[in-house]
């Protein structure tokens, strides 16, 4: 199954019939224009909704999909030390350091970078893949479809942090597992399931 969220919405791309009743708004496939009608005509809903695409072959699906957007790639991390995680503030709104992959560039190179840019950091390291999100949103004249790699962190002890600023950061601190809830409240829908899997035990 493919989840994937814009804004307060969210659209699942499923091999099982028994999700089309938890829906909004729903489309068993059977003809690539409809889909792709069906797909454009949600992304000009104002309201929030919940649809649900069934097929039996969701990688197919999901193809089909991909093709109503510009597909990017990007990374990002959690860096975790104790009791705490690594956070950032972007434009008023909390966020996890992350970034679109360069050409000629890993993914896991991509995390990495863009953790260490972003918050002014050296030395991370990635211990273990944590999960990957599918958002959309509209950018320069199109439509994306961005898929983000996530990806459990370490860096030494200690380090100074610095935001970058030119990418809109406004804050870089460590957070209180305790206390995530609180940056939940004012997250991305996309995050909560990262946020999630950072506060488990580092050990999980």
């Amino acid at each position: 199954m493919y989840k994937v969220f814009f804004k307060d919405s969210c659209f699942l791309l499923t091999d099982k019939q028994n999700l089309l009743k938890e829906s909004t708004h729903r489309l068993i496939h059977e003809d690539f224009n409809r889909t792709q009608t069906f797909i454009r005509n949600l992304l000009k809903e104002e309201r929030p909704f919940r649809a649900v695409l069934y097929d039996e072959d969701p990688e197919a699906l999901f193809a089909i999909f991909k093709s109503c957007f510009l597909y990017l790639k990007a990374a990002g991390g959690v860096v975790r030390q104790n009791d705490r995680i690594l956070v950032i503030k972007r434009l008023g709104v909390y966020d996890l350091p992350k970034g679109h992959q360069e050409p000629n560039e890993s993914i896991e190179q991509c995390a990495v970078r863009e953790v260490e840019e972003e918050c002014g950091i050296q030395g991370v390291q990635i211990s273990k893949h944590l999960t990957d999100t599918l958002h959309i949103y509209f950018r320069d004249g199109n439509w994306v479809l961005k898929k983000t790699y996530w990806y459990a962190m370490s860096c030494p002890d200690n380090p100074v942090l610095s935001p970058q600023t030119e990418e809109g950061i406004e804050e870089v601190f460590w957070l209180p597992v305790s206390e995530t809830e609180r940056v939940k409240r004012n997250t991305y829908p996309s995050l909560l399931e990262v946020f999630e899997k950072s506060t488990a035990s580092p050990d999980a």
